[in-house]
């Protein structure tokens, strides 16, 4: 079933380490995007590691200009997800505030743990944006389903990769496995999603073993 999306706001956290500005913001038109790129990383070669994989991006989908950074480093930074066997661009975000915080804590928790790490503080970033489009809706599918699998996504990839290379809808709209109630999106194209800005700052506690505790840091309406 494909469903048209009009979501005035959703959610997206991220390690508040990359930069709020990059690359992105200082090419004016997308169409020149490729050759502008080409020609700033023959004097700059730290332009293509910031810039990521820009060919998970069909040229058709590609925005730039001044705010474009979050959106489209989300796509050319895609690894293998849920929705995605990593060959193409993702945007991940939650319909609620908390759903975003908790697909963050959990995937978060899960490399935390795989890499043995100490104890620590994790900052991270909490995106706003509006979404809109027509997405591939599975939120009538059974949580038994194989495309919600808590931890095994050879099927959902291979489902999401099916819908990608139809070319016919921007995305997956889906129930989240971390928070009962919970929606999200897979967007596979930039520009189903508008007015991307930071909403706030948080931290996750790690204390060796598991993420004990979430605390915001700032709230910054209105940016």
């Amino acid at each position: 079933m494909v469903s048209t999306l009009r979501w005035e706001r959703c959610f997206r956290v991220i390690a508040s380490k990359y930069p709020t500005v990059s690359v992105y913001d200082r090419i004016t038109d997308a169409k020149h995007f490729e050759a502008l790129l080409e020609v700033e990383a023959l004097t700059n070669p730290r332009v293509r590691e910031e810039a990521g994989d820009f060919r998970k991006i069909r040229p058709e989908d590609r925005i730039a200009g001044p705010g474009s950074t979050p959106v489209m480093a989300s796509f050319a930074y895609s690894g293998p997800s849920r929705f995605c066997d990593g060959t193409y661009g993702v945007f991940y975000a939650g319909h609620e505030y908390e759903t975003a915080v908790a697909e963050s804590l959990y995937h978060t928790e899960l490399f935390l743990r795989a890499t043995r790490e100490p104890g620590i503080d994790v900052d991270k970033r909490v995106y706003e944006a509006a979404l809109k489009g027509r997405f591939d809706d599975v939120r009538s599918k059974a949580m038994r389903s194989k495309l919600y699998d808590p931890v095994d996504y050879a099927y959902s990839q291979k489902y999401a990769r099916r819908v990608y290379e139809t070319n016919a809808v921007d995305g997956i709209v889906y129930r989240s496995v971390r928070r009962q109630a919970g929606e999200c999106c897979a967007a596979f194209r930039p520009r189903s999603i508008a007015n991307m800005k930071i909403y706030r700052y948080i931290q996750f506690r790690w204390d060796g073993e598991k993420i004990v505790g979430t605390a915001a840091l700032t709230e910054i309406r209105g940016v």
